[in-house]
């Protein structure tokens, strides 16, 4: 890159403190919702065919500019650092201070249990090793696995509110909620076996046991950390219920779980995708149609690239630009047509409702 563009982006971004303080300053933290300063909503329809905005040309430059320059590493450090600052100081306005959790946490033995659950023949695949979530090792690391159910409590406080007026501290439990409703309302059938996919460290696996009390649940993550921690959480429940949970977690890559084929009723992916470059989106949808039983669900619940809310974000370059500094593979997700993806594969053309301003579910048949 010439060295007078470099100097020119570095002068606009050496404003980056303030204006990350901007209501439109959003971090995805495993689970986040995009943000945008719009008041208004339009009404659109998810179940037709719609066109995702790819931008003007003068944008794509830009943003091109500005991902170039995340790559040197001082200024990603600097970035991450105050958005990852941005989202504790939020979890502490809404009543969930960052320190004393992860002081309990920090108690526990998680080597030990990392040993227990850490599957050594994997190999984890390019994208998994690049920074993202504002740390250097991504989802490889305790600090990853320790924070992301405070980071998605923080992130998800206003979720509902586009305008930023109210911070709701249940925001991503009612996103959750929203989900598990919506996919009740499209499925026939009830779930006796289900995977969840990317399951971090089991908040979106121990939602899908609460909706479906009598299945057995699956989570699997590709990070043994998340994995650890949801164990610990499995054990938790397990003294205070005073039995065995039906769910379980399996550290393994979405790509190939190892799982049984056409064992399972329905698989869901609940904020995966867009923490995806397309080409690996492709290889989980192959896998879970080879989990799951002829009539079976795939059941997904993301950030929507045709909410309004979502384009008004894309089209402003410091937002969105903020955005991709800890979510590389978005450009890439909210140009991806994930519907025809899905029905290429052997499903049914998914059924989708709006979960939130931000996020849409969609659930899909096998074929």
């Amino acid at each position: 890159m010439d060295r007078d563009v470099i100097a020119l982006y570095w002068a606009k971004f050496s404003c980056l403190r303030q204006w990350m303080s901007f209501p439109i300053f959003s971090l995805c933290i495993r689970c986040q919702a995009s943000s945008s300063s719009t008041s208004t909503r339009e009404p659109y329809n998810l179940n037709q065919t719609l066109t995702v905005p790819e931008g003007t040309p003068a944008m794509k430059v830009m943003t091109g500019a500005v991902n170039a320059l995340f790559s040197f590493q001082p200024f990603f450090k600097f970035a991450s650092g105050q958005a990852r600052k941005m989202i504790i100081e939020r979890g502490s306005e809404i009543g969930y201070p960052w320190e004393p959790e992860l002081a309990r946490l920090r108690q526990f033995d998680w080597d030990a249990e990392l040993k227990t659950v850490q599957n050594p023949d994997i190999e984890y695949p390019e994208y998994y090793l690049k920074p993202f979530h504002a740390y250097d090792t991504g989802n490889l690391s305790w600090d990853a696995a320790l924070e992301v159910e405070l980071a998605a409590k923080s992130v998800h406080a206003n979720v509902f509110d586009p305008e930023r007026k109210v911070l709701d501290p249940n925001g991503d439990i009612r996103l959750r909620d929203s989900y598990h409703e919506k996919l009740l309302q499209m499925l026939n059938f009830t779930p006796r076996a289900i995977v969840d996919l990317g399951c971090a460290s089991g908040l979106s696996t121990f939602g899908l046991h609460q909706v479906f009390p009598d299945a057995h649940v699956i989570g699997v993550d590709l990070s043994p950390f998340f994995i650890s921690v949801a164990n610990f959480r499995v054990k938790e429940q397990a003294e205070s219920l005073d039995q065995k949970s039906p769910v379980h977690f399996l550290h393994g890559a979405g790509e190939y779980t190892g799982l049984p084929s056409g064992a399972f009723d329905m698989v869901s992916m609940s904020l995966v995708c867009h923490e995806l470059p397309r080409s690996a989106t492709k290889e989980i949808l192959e896998e879970a149609h080879r989990l799951l039983r002829p009539g079976g669900a795939l059941t997904i619940m993301e950030m929507n690239p045709y909410s309004p809310l979502v384009q008004n974000m894309v089209k402003n370059v410091f937002a969105f630009t903020a955005f991709k500094a800890t979510e590389p593979y978005f450009d890439d997700y909210r140009t991806f047509q994930l519907e025809r993806a899905i029905e290429q594969r052997g499903f049914t053309f998914p059924t989708q409702a709006e979960s939130s301003p931000r996020h849409r579910t969609m659930v899909a048949i096998k074929k």
